[in-house]
This record gives C-alpha cells, sequence and structure tokens, in this order.
C-alpha cells in the first residue's frame, strides 16, 4: 500500500510529496508503478485461488484438491497478470523481451529437462486423478502411504516406515498400483486345512474369525472359497476388504493369528506335508533288435567263409560273438582304421567304398572285414549302412581257440579267403569294362561315329 500511495501521489500531486523521495522515485517513476502493482496482483491471485478451490471445487466433488495443481494454477494467473501489467506500464511488447532471451531459454530448458519431464508427468498425473495424499501407491519395488506431491517427486511412507521419494517421471513410466483412502479395498489369504475337513465347515470356521479381526470391513462380509486341492492339504482362500489398506500386514497376521485358534477350539490340526515313497525297480533293457542265439549260430552257419569250422568251432564263435546295430547314412568302417574283427550283415545292406566310390553291396548273410580278422591289417575300405542295418562282428578273440587247437585251419580260411578276393577283383573287372563300353558308347553317340 505504502508503494501504490507513493505512486499515486507522484502521479498525481508531485508537490506532496518529500523532495528527496521525489528526487529518487521522480525519474523512475514507471518502476514505481510496476512495484506498487505487484501486491495487488499477489492479492487478486490469493484471492482467485481461494474461490476457484476453496469454494467452488470442495463443495461439488466434497474433496480439497492437490497442492499441486493449486500451484500450477496460481503460476498461471501470476504469468497472466504480470505480462500484462509488464506491456502496459512499461509500453513493450513481451514478445520482443522474449526474443532476446530465446538461446538463454532453451540453454535453460536442456540443463533442466530431466525436473521438466517431473513436473509434465506431475501434472499429467493429477489432471488424471491417479492418486491423492492418503492413498497407498505401489510404484516398482515400493509401496507405501502418499505424504506429499512436489513439483519434482512424489513422497510416500513404505510400510516399514521409512521414507520413499519416487520421481513423477518414474512413477509416470512404471506401472502404478493404487488403493484409495476409504475405498474398499480387497486382500487374499491362503490357509491349508486337511483333506478330512469338510469344505463346508472349513468355510464356516475361516469366515467367522476373519470377520471379527479389527479393520476388517464390515460393510463388505469377508468370504471363504476352495481355492486348491493340494498334495497334503485342500487350501482355501479368504477374501477380505480394508479400507486403511496400509494396515494390510497387521490385519493378515491378526486373521492368521484367529483362524489359528479357531481352528484349535474346532479339534483341527494343521496340516504336514505328506508324500508316498514307493521303491522304482527300472525295467530290464532290451531292444527289439536283440537276436536269439540260434538265430546267430545260424546265421553264422550259412557263411561260406566259416564253412572249415566244425559245429563246435562254431558253437564258439557264436557264444563270443557280439551283436550292433547301425542307423541308416552311419559309418560301420572307415578306411585306414585298425580292426581285428569281421562283420556279418544279418538284416539290411551296406555299401562297401573306396575313395568315396562304391565297389560292393553286401546285404543279409554277406562278410566285410575278414583281412582285420585274419591278418591284423587296416581297413581298405569304408562300409556305410545304406538301411538301418544288424550285423554280427567276430573278434580275434573268439576265433584265436579254435586255430590253436585246429592248426590246419588257418590254411582252409586262407584259401576261401582267396577265392573271394579273387570273386571281388573279377567284380571289379566287370565294373571297369563295363564303364569303360559305356564312356565309349558315349563319346561315339557324341560325335556320331
Amino acid at each position: 500500500m505504502v508503494l501504490f500511495t507513493a505512486w499515486v501521489l507522484l502521479s498525481h500531486e508531485p508537490k506532496a510529496v518529500p523532495a528527496n523521495v521525489r528526487d529518487v522515485f521522480g525519474k523512475n517513476l514507471q518502476v514505481l508503478h510496476f512495484a506498487a502493482f505487484v501486491p495487488l496482483i499477489i492479492l487478486l491471485v490469493r484471492i482467485l485461488d481461494t474461490f476457484a478451490f476453496d469454494v467452488v471445487m470442495s463443495r461439488r466433488r466434497g474433496v480439497s484438491p492437490p497442492p499441486l495443481l493449486r500451484d500450477i494454477v496460481a503460476i498461471g494467473f501470476y504469468l497472466i497478470f504480470f505480462t500484462a501489467a509488464f506491456s502496459v506500464i512499461f509500453e513493450r511488447s513481451v514478445a520482443t523481451v522474449l526474443t532476446g532471451t530465446t538461446v538463454i531459454a532453451a540453454v535453460l530448458a536442456l540443463a533442466a529437462q530431466e525436473t521438466l519431464g517431473n513436473l509434465f508427468a506431475g501434472i499429467a498425473l493429477h489432471m488424471e486423478d491417479s492418486y491423492e495424499v492418503g492413498d497407498v501407491i505401489r510404484s516398482g519395488d515400493y509401496i507405501g502411504t502418499v505424504e506429499t506431491v512436489s513439483w519434482r517427486a512424489t513422497r510416500i511412507r513404505t510400510f516399514n516406515n521409512d521414507i520413499a521419494i519416487l520421481p513423477n517421471s518414474l512413477i509416470a513410466r512404471d506401472r502404478l498400483e493404487v488403493h484409495p483412502r476409504g475405498n474398499f479395498n480387497a486382500r487374499v489369504l491362503s490357509v491349508g486345512i486337511d483333506w478330512h475337513v469338510a469344505p463346508a465347515v472349513a468355510i464356516d470356521i475361516l469366515s467367522k474369525a476373519a470377520a471379527h479381526v479389527e479393520g476388517v470391513s464390515r460393510e463388505m462380509p469377508c468370504f471363504a472359497r476352495v481355492g486348491v486341492f493340494g498334495d497334503s492339504s485342500v487350501t482355501y482362500e479368504i477374501k477380505y476388504f480394508v479400507r486403511d489398506y496400509s494396515q494390510r500386514d497387521r490385519i493378515d497376521a491378526d486373521i492368521r493369528k484367529a483362524v489359528w485358534y479357531a481352528m484349535r477350539r474346532n479339534n483341527i490340526s494343521v496340516p504336514f506335508p505328506i508324500r508316498a515313497y514307493q521303491p522304482y525297480t527300472p525295467p530290464e533293457a532290451k531292444t527289439s533288435h536283440d537276436l536269439p542265439r540260434d538265430e546267430v549260430g545260424k546265421m553264422l552257419r550259412g557263411v561260406e567263409l566259416l564253412s572249415p569250422l566244425s559245429e563246435e568251432a562254431l558253437d564258439t564263435i557264436t557264444d563270443a560273438a557280439t551283436v550292433h546295430f547301425y542307423s541308416k547314412g552311419e559309418a560301420v568302417l572307415r578306411h585306414g582304421a585298425a580292426g581285428d574283427s569281421m562283420f556279418v550283415v544279418h538284416d539290411g545292406a551296406v555299401s562297401v567304398r573306396v575313395q568315396e566310390e562304391e565297389v560292393a553291396r553286401l546285404e543279409s548273410g554277406k562278410v566285410f572285414g575278414e583281412m582285420a580278422l585274419l591278418t591284423g591289417e587296416a581297413r581298405s575300405a569304408d562300409v556305410v549302412a545304406l538301411t538301418d542295418v544288424t550285423a554280427i562282428e567276430i573278434g580275434k578273440s573268439a576265433l584265436e581257440p579254435t586255430l590253436h587247437s585246429h592248426p590246419e585251419l588257418a590254411a582252409a580260411l586262407s584259401h576261401k579267403v582267396m577265392m573271394r578276393r579273387a570273386q571281388l577283383e573279377n567284380l571289379r573287372a566287370d565294373a571297369m569294362q563295363e564303364e569303360e563300353k559305356t564312356v565309349l558308347s558315349r563319346i561315339r553317340d557324341y560325335f556320331g561315329l
């Protein structure tokens, strides 16, 4: 009021003002004029704030407006009134003044980017009426009662009586769970009861025990229901409602205590884990490809290479033979590998290859690898399964006792091996001649000879 009075006197009655005051403010009458209107603008904004929020909004909605919203509206009014006063008193456009400070404003905006983010996030949360002071909220790993909401952050008091200050931008980004003050907020507790207790009896006991706990809402009655049939108990769910969600931990504990005493009064014991033990006996390992001994002996007696051997020797080899199974495409033998056994194809077909070229195809009853058995030399070819193959392997240890007892059998076996090798050489020669004829006929056809 003093500044306003001084401006009025200097403007209309300058002689009524002392000379020393006239000398100070006479040359800066516009500044005095603007300073005189500052208190009036502040008073006007406070009157508008009180009328809009304390009178109109409180009567219509019955709730107090959030402090952040009141601050934002007040700042808006201040900007409008001060801008208008500046333009009128100093006779200068505010746009002209702001143009000169554009670079400074941009630098400040970048520096305060995070602060502005928190500010606008807070404005958005309040415009959506997401929560207010007194509500319980859960954001991320934090849950507690809202105490204050500022420009930058929301302050909550956790259930451990700690203070957590959460930036508004973080709350706006995360999943937000709100339990409003005065709302019927539901809670569910799980309780296991013995299988022998009828569900109707258990539900009645649990409902009555929870209903009388302090803090449980009387307007929304609590109830129990069957939840899960567990291994050693039936799990029941107690659903109740509270108005003060911040008391949930204390109410949960009181309900559990009341349920314990109620079960004890009704001779219901707390169920213990039950497990039934039954020893496991694995079945005998068998495969559908197992060959009976008689079938193995019959197969070996049909092999021409083993024809010089006696029945007794064949029985000995049959007992020592091993049955193997190979899948299609699997290598049975590799060229150059060491070996001391031969194989008899029982079922399926194999390909004998030299330098990746097939030289023979052997089926049931045919043998391969006999030179390694009789002389111990390295494998001279690759043998690959063309189908799923069952093969009988005869090792040196199976044949050795027989040759020691009857050395003359070595000559007979060598004769059979030489005959077999001659047959293979003839097959290879025939194949080469046939291939040569084929190539010759193709050349003649190509050149028209």
